[in-house]
């Protein structure tokens, strides 16, 4: 009897499960729905309208993310709810981006990190300064230590049409919290959380070369997840994207230059 009553109980729960995440898609859609509208409207009330909207969305996913276990492996639509995410293989860590549209060349983003700790779900802000435009996540890849559970994720921050900054940055969740400043990258100057590097395609040394070579295609930071190794192009002091490579790998405790 016991039995039978918590399978009803669990079959109870399904539907409105469904209807939660049915709800927030929606609310989703239509939030994206309005900034779309609006970053392309010419009224003068446009710019603090998309602004506005930006800022629901923003408060609307930390509220789902802290609230509700299932959305930290929910697969959204992401074409409807506008939303990029990324999820660690171990299903402890998500991070939902979004471009606020805000932005013309230079691109805006918002960041919401999503994690569970001790079985308890959370989320929080990125911990990127307000006065930066943010960046767009392409990677998490999963890393463990000496039984320590390590998030290594990669992004783009886009400056203009010709201007980029990529960076590889560490997470880790620790102490029933996520540590956005994870410092395992071993450099001359110290044990660092994050490296990166800018590419300018505007500059003299990549705009007028003459060596057959497209910037573009040498130009992206990589990792490669057999060799635990970050792939970062050989830039010259004149800003020139070459084919080379540098490269950082996992040895013992850090990741170290070789």
């Amino acid at each position: 009897m016991v039995r039978i009553l918590l399978l009803l109980l669990v079959l109870l729960k399904l539907p409105v499960y469904g209807q939660d995440m049915k709800s927030l898609e929606n609310k989703l859609h239509h939030l994206s729905q309005q900034r779309e509208k609006w970053s392309h409207s010419q009224e003068e009330k446009s710019y603090d309208s998309l602004a506005r909207y930006n800022k629901e969305l923003e408060l609307l996913i930390l509220k789902f993310t802290a609230n509700n276990p299932k959305t930290l492996s929910h697969k959204f639509d992401k074409t409807k709810v506008g939303l990029d995410m990324l999820t660690s293989t171990d299903g402890l860590f998500r991070i939902y981006t979004w471009n606020t549209l805000e932005g013309g060349t230079m691109q805006y983003f918002k960041s919401v990190y999503q994690y569970n700790a001790a079985g308890k779900v959370y989320s929080m802000r990125s911990d990127t300064p307000e006065e930066d435009n943010g960046c767009l996540f392409m990677e998490i890849n999963d890393l463990t230590l000496a039984g320590k559970r390590y998030y290594l994720s990669t992004s783009i921050s886009v400056g203009s049409s010709a201007l980029y900054y990529y960076q590889a940055k560490v997470f880790s969740i620790e102490n029933g919290k996520l540590n956005p400043n994870a410092k395992l990258i071993k450099t001359k100057s110290g044990i660092k959380n994050v490296i990166g590097y800018e590419v300018d395609l505007s500059s003299s040394s990549n705009r007028d070369r003459k060596d057959g070579i497209e910037p573009r295609d040498y130009m992206k930071l990589q990792y490669d997840r057999e060799n635990k190794t970050i792939l970062i192009p050989l830039i010259n002091a004149d800003g020139r994207v070459t084919k080379s490579k540098i490269k950082y790998q996992l040895k013992g405790q850090y990741f170290e230059k070789i």
